[in-house]
């Protein structure tokens, strides 16, 4: 008989180890089902000791060890993908239970426990590892990865592709599959479960050597990929958006390293994280780190506060210039030329804010004080102005469906603030009524099918207005004409990696638009668009870097972020009590309560590490003994 310490592969267990005993014996790293108050999980073995070496430790319980009794013990997991996993769970601060779970289909799992799938053999893992990177446009990087995957074919060796969404799975294995389709393979979470089934099996038993296309979740395959590709590095989709908080990036890179394989991390602007390990030697160049983009783009940028001030000196009128001359020109050429223009702007609806003109005074949500969005609605008796919260979903009409009054001061001086696209929709729909109009955004299109079906019809028409929020790139192929009519309110989100998202975003569009790229900003400092604009990537590369060294960021540092969400009352108390748990490390608490749907409130700390002090065991034990409440993440984006 032996005791066995497990670790629940679920969501919200209590502990990250519990456990149990076992008349059989059972090896490290199989997969038992164990029983947790009322309900099974599964559970990774991670120690097994014979009952008469812990007798003293029995008889001193305080509770009862509960039998493991079902299910036949599985092995799932390659061991190099077990060590990843751990490392990956040490470096986010996670539970490994939960981390595996994340990393692991659904499907497959479910497959392994009810004997769908045979156990995965255990396989030696040999070789050198090393990390290259590769920065530049993405025909230069296909053609890149082509070369690579011919010539592992060559040496019969596997290739696996891994991308951050399902949108670049599918574009990624169309381009790289041209005449191998036979040993190429899509793995993403839009394939049914009975599909990827089929697909893991025929990838295990194809003896030539394969190409798999899929997202991170996907390299629990249990096959030998010698070479490993992370393309798209800088995307902000390879971290989680729910508990566990992990970073893609940094599994992949775990998995390579416990395989003894080759990473290639690929990118049209690398972070400057990774920059920096260029720069000191710990990875090396696949091909050539480009330091411009080239493309053959005209570039228009474009300050409205300009147009603006004239108008103001020559009819001693206030407006705000959404459609400047320069773009109302460009629109025009396009028209006669019968050439599509894409509007872009980061904001949804009529106006991202409402303000009062008396007390300067928001208005919020009711529910969890976000700021009203002003959203224009349609329906059968006529369009209609409504405020939705895009923070809890609330909605409401405003008073007489025109009025509203100021929360604070009850004034009637309301007013709309900021750029949206349906407010660009309303001017365009004036300067070119006969213009045919698209509009796409997380709330006309919830789904990629919807999405894509969109940008179907509008890379369809003749001289066709796509006005869109920065979620179209992706769907979005090549398009004649661009202009981004505002997204300086991006600057306002505090995202230390605010500066690179905005830089790809540009570089993205310059890649993608055939004719102009037109830029309208109201920002002072103008540097980071002008660099975009010609592709000075090294520049702002150093620019960047600088900055995080300054403030101890990413890579000079390590930042962890802990939120706690509960009552007003007992998130203050509690926050308190976690500071002095955590003094020696000097916690932050940034800015006040925040209030969140259903009467929750939240609450952030902040702790900073020198540069070489993560991970921190000491520290670790301790981010792991906090309460489930608590939600903790290594090198957050946001920091509030």
């Amino acid at each position: 008989m032996q005791i066995i310490t497990v670790a629940p592969i679920a969501r919200g267990a209590l502990q990250s180890a519990l456990t149990y005993f076992s008349k059989e014996p059972i090896e490290v790293g199989m997969v038992v089902v164990a029983p947790i108050r009322t309900r099974e999980v599964p559970a990774i073995v991670l120690l097994c000791r014979e009952v008469s070496e812990e007798r003293s430790s029995i008889r001193s319980s305080d509770y009862a060890i509960r039998k493991i009794t079902r299910a036949k013990p599985r092995r799932i997991w390659l061991p190099a993908f077990l060590k990843a996993v751990e490392e990956t769970s040490d470096l986010s601060a996670q539970k490994l239970g939960e981390v595996l779970l994340a990393l692991t289909p659904k499907a497959i799992l479910d497959a392994h426990l009810e004997g769908v799938l045979k156990e995965s053999a255990s396989k030696e893992t040999n070789g050198k590892f090393e990390i290259l990177a590769t920065q530049g446009n993405t025909k230069t990087r296909y053609e890149e990865y082509q070369r690579l995957v011919r010539e592992s074919f060559a040496r019969h060796e596997s290739v696996f592709v891994c991308v951050p969404t399902e949108e670049d799975v599918l574009r990624r294995s169309a381009e790289l599959g041209h005449g191998i389709l036979d040993y190429t393979f899509s793995l993403h979470s839009s394939i049914s479960k009975k599909k990827i089934i089929e697909i893991w099996k025929n990838i295990l038993k194809e003896e030539h050597a394969v190409l798999v296309v899929g997202t991170a979740q996907y390299l629990a395959l249990p096959r030998r990929f010698k070479t490993i590709v992370l393309d798209e590095e800088h995307s902000h989709a390879w971290k989680t958006i729910s508990r566990p908080q992990i970073d893609l990036r940094v599994f992949v890179e775990e998995y390579a390293r416990a395989c003894g394989g080759r990473l290639i991390i690929g990118a049209p602007i690398l972070r400057a994280e990774t920059h920096e390990r260029i720069a000191n030697g710990s990875i090396g160049e696949f091909g050539r780190i480009s330091q411009h983009a080239r493309e053959q783009t005209e570039i228009i940028l474009v300050d409205p506060r300009k147009e603006e001030k004239y108008i103001r000196e020559k009819t001693g009128r206030r407006e705000m210039v959404l459609v400047s001359k320069e773009l109302l020109e460009l629109m025009q050429d396009a028209r006669e030329r019968s050439e599509r223009v894409l509007l872009l702007s980061a904001r949804k609806g009529l106006a991202p804010v409402t303000t009062c003109s008396d007390c300067g005074a928001l208005v919020r949500c009711p529910q969890c004080e976000t700021p009203l969005v002003v959203h224009r609605k349609e329906s059968a008796i006529g369009s209609a102005q409504i405020f939705v919260c895009h923070g809890c979903g609330f909605m409401r009409v405003p008073e007489n469906n025109v009025n509203e009054t100021c929360p604070n001061c009850k004034g009637w001086k309301l007013q709309g603030v900021g750029i949206g696209i349906d407010r660009i929709d309303d001017e365009i729909a004036k300067l070119f009524p006969k213009t045919e109009r698209f509009i796409l955004d997380s709330e006309r299109a919830k789904t990629r099918a919807q999405g894509k079906k969109i940008i179907e019809k509008f890379e369809k028409s003749d001289s066709g207005v796509l006005i869109a929020t920065p979620m179209a790139l992706p769907l979005l192929g090549s398009v004649d004409n661009t202009a981004i009519i505002s997204i300086d309110s991006l600057f306002a989100i505090p995202d230390i990696r605010m500066s690179e998202r905005i830089f790809a975003l540009v570089l993205a569009l310059r890649e993608k638009t055939t004719g102009t790229l037109l830029i309208q900003t109201r920002a002072d400092d103008t540097t980071i668009f002008e660099q975009a604009l010609a592709g000075d990537l090294l520049k702002f590369t150093e620019n960047e870097l600088a900055i995080r060294k300054a403030f101890s960021y990413p890579p000079y540092g390590t930042i962890i972020k802990i939120t706690l969400r509960g009552k007003r009352a007992e998130v203050a108390s509690e926050m308190e009590r976690l500071k002095t748990f955590l003094e020696t490390y000097s916690p932050i608490v940034p800015g006040s309560i925040a209030k969140e749907p259903k009467n929750i409130f939240r609450m952030h700390m902040i702790l900073k590490l020198a540069e070489g002090n993560w991970p921190n065991n000491e520290l670790l034990g301790k981010l792991r003994a906090l309460p489930m409440q608590f939600t903790i993440e290594v090198n957050p984006d946001h920091l509030l």
